[in-house]
């Protein structure tokens, strides 16, 4: 497929054709807008910035919740020359003073000389001019009027597209820098491997400042000249139903969500609702942005079944901002391909071994796919060497879609990325070309000089009896100069007293790992904290344990 090399050359050649975005708001009123629309707001936006006085390579962040704003926002800064960042707005019922000084801090560190924000929010972003004095401006998104520039300078392929804020899962946030040929490089690849054309249809509820949103469905589809239907994130968390519901009617054939996304929508559809859904035009049903878990996938296709949904629509994926989007995609049409192992192998030995009936604890992992056409993957040993197949290593990517590093951090950066290739801070294995995902590197839990990796240990409890899917966090922590304490923090569901609950955690990671827990956490639904894509964020819930602030229901 010809992918046009810059977004403003993308988004001339979409507005050529009849396709465009259809974008469903919050209380569910759907407006068009085609391409060639979008183009002459985005002409509008250029011609603005400008005028403001902001010049070629100034960082403007762009903190807008209105998804036809943010994109005109996007792509108008794109053809302006200025380099724009996505930032995340506050929650409607979040902390806005904590929010503020977050973003603050954010700004600052990028040197950001404009925000485009919403009205609504643009007295409070004026409010952080004394802590942020590079701002130069500050403007709402729906006053960039301005007349369009009679020619706009087309972007060079090594200009910055944009940066994207990774999403805070294990740090503070940092900026990751996506030049132009970066972005055309993974799109190209990405549809390539979902075998993508202009007559799909994507469907998406994710945030336009996540990169699956913005570059899996928005930019993904606008580059290939489809349409994309794009609605806002609340409607799918009020009634997760919404989300099939808009596939069905628009006949979708594309759309990506994390793995709790698919769990959600099998808790929280009524049966009653499926004789409504026909989900037979849905041919690929990415998974991706966090841990994939087997029987999550096989339950979503089991429920909806009825509907026309086929389980080898399914087509999990390994990726990172880092990357842009996409680093490892399976094969469209194929059943899901799961490797069922003994776990005490894969949390002491670092090794994939196949149960193979064996009656030891066993784990699931899903097969994530081959590495993206010209991509490469590897996995490499503590020693920066490459590790056989089914041994279980660091994550290391190269190839055209890998980011130049982190904007305006240059210790990051080179930590980050050593001659060319990214190298993760995640652990997986190879097997037979593919890709399985086990954890993270950086939040090894340390006992008696052995490591441990919390995803391990949160994989081995997670599939009890009365603890809720996707809401453990196992890490570990120092007092003093003695070993690490190992905790272990869950959402119970309520279905098993507390008491037999965290006894059988205790059991079960003794039985997995043969590590004895210090600490079993049980605390209220919603207190585990978790990323805008599903992830839990293990730092922000040591952080509230060591507190004391966690909100415990009961502690052992």
């Amino acid at each position: 497929m010809d992918i046009a090399r810059t977004i403003p050359d993308a988004l001339a050649a979409a507005a050529r054709g009849a396709h465009g975005y259809r974008f469903v708001g919050a209380r569910g009123a759907e407006s068009r807008t085609p391409y060639a629309d979008i183009h002459a707001a985005a002409l509008r936006v250029a011609g603005s910035l400008d005028a403001l006085g902001l010049k070629r390579g100034d960082l403007v962040a762009v903190i807008v919740s209105d998804p036809e704003g943010f994109l005109t926002t996007l792509f108008g800064a794109s053809m302006a020359g200025v380099v724009p960042a996505s930032l995340y707005p506050p929650a409607p019922t979040g902390d806005l003073p904590s929010y503020l000084e977050a973003t603050a801090r954010v700004l600052r560190s990028c040197d950001a000389r404009g925000v485009i924000t919403s009205s609504a929010l643009l007295p409070h972003i004026e409010s952080l001019r004394p802590l942020c004095p590079q701002l130069s401006v500050v403007m709402p998104f729906d006053a960039l009027q301005g007349p369009a520039p009679a020619a706009p300078s087309a972007p060079p392929a090594h200009d910055i597209a944009f940066v994207q804020f990774t999403s805070g899962s294990t740090a503070t946030p940092k900026g990751v820098v996506i030049t132009q040929a970066n972005l055309s490089a993974n799109i190209a690849a990405f549809a390539a491997g979902v075998r993508g054309t202009a007559d799909d249809v994507a469907v998406s509820w994710l945030p336009l400042y996540h990169d699956m949103g913005l570059v899996g469905i928005a930019l993904g589809a606008m580059y290939t000249g489809a349409d994309a239907i794009l609605m806002a994130p609340e409607v799918f968390v009020r009634r997760p139903v919404e989300w099939l519901r808009t596939i069905s009617r628009h006949r979708g054939t594309i759309s990506f969500a994390p793995n709790f996304a698919y769990d959600l929508a099998v808790r929280r559809v009524k049966d009653t609702d499926l004789a409504d859904l026909d989900l037979s035009s849905w041919r690929v049903a990415g998974c991706g942005a966090e841990p994939i878990h087997a029987s999550t996938l096989s339950a979503f296709a089991d429920k909806f079944r009825a509907t026309g949904f086929r389980p080898t629509a399914f087509l999990p994926g390994y990726g990172l901002a880092e990357h842009v989007l996409a680093a490892t995609l399976s094969p469209p049409g194929r059943e899901l391909k799961v490797e069922r192992l003994v776990a005490s192998d894969v949390a002491v030995r670092r090794v994939a071994t196949h149960a193979n009936g064996s009656r030891a604890e066993t784990v699931s992992v899903v097969a994530c796919g081959a590495s993206l056409p010209n991509h490469a993957v590897q996995i490499v040993g503590n020693d920066g060497r490459s590790l056989p197949d089914r041994h279980i290593g660091e994550i290391v990517l190269s190839g055209p879609s890998v980011t130049p590093g982190y904007y305006n951090d240059v210790e990051t950066t080179a930590r980050a990325i050593r001659d060319g290739r990214l190298f993760t801070g995640d652990l997986g294995y190879l097997s037979d070309g593919e890709l399985f995902v086990c954890g993270r590197v950086k939040d090894l839990i340390i006992v008696n000089g052995r490591n441990y990796h919390p995803q391990d240990l949160e994989w081995g409890v997670e599939d009890l009896a009365g603890i809720r899917r996707g809401r453990v966090v196992a890490f570990g922590t120092t007092t003093g100069a003695g070993p690490d304490r190992t905790v272990i923090v869950a959402e119970p569901s309520g279905t098993v007293p507390p008491t037999e609950l965290t006894d059988a955690i205790r059991r079960r990671i003794v039985d997995v790992c043969g590590l004895v827990v210090d600490d079993v956490v049980l605390v209220p639904s919603g207190t585990v904290a978790r990323t805008t894509s599903g992830k839990v964020r293990r730092s922000a819930t040591k952080m509230q344990y060591e507190r004391g602030t966690s909100g415990v229901v009961n502690v052992e």
